[in-house]
């Protein structure tokens, strides 16, 4: 019978697969991450699905995080492909 248990450079594969998840919603919306606890925050209201943890926000919420990280590609500072 194989066993479920991970491997430690499993466990650190998957610490830093959660890490950068977290990271890239706070590199694309700070205010709003911050206003929710900071990353901590965040990860409390987020649920894990199989591409890692996802935030459970309300519809308002998420308008907040998509304005912020739209008025930052909107003032150029992110490539747009253009």
């Amino acid at each position: 019978m194989p066993s479920d248990s991970l491997t430690v450079e499993e466990v650190l594969y998957h610490a830093e697969m959660l890490d950068r998840n977290l990271e890239t919603f706070d590199l694309t919306a700070p205010r709003t991450v911050a206003d929710l606890g900071g990353r901590d925050g965040l990860a409390r209201v987020s649920e894990m699905t199989c591409i890692g943890p996802i935030p459970r926000l309300p519809q308002d919420v998420w308008e907040a995080m998509s304005a912020e990280y739209e008025g930052t590609r909107a003032n150029g500072s992110l490539n747009r492909g253009v």
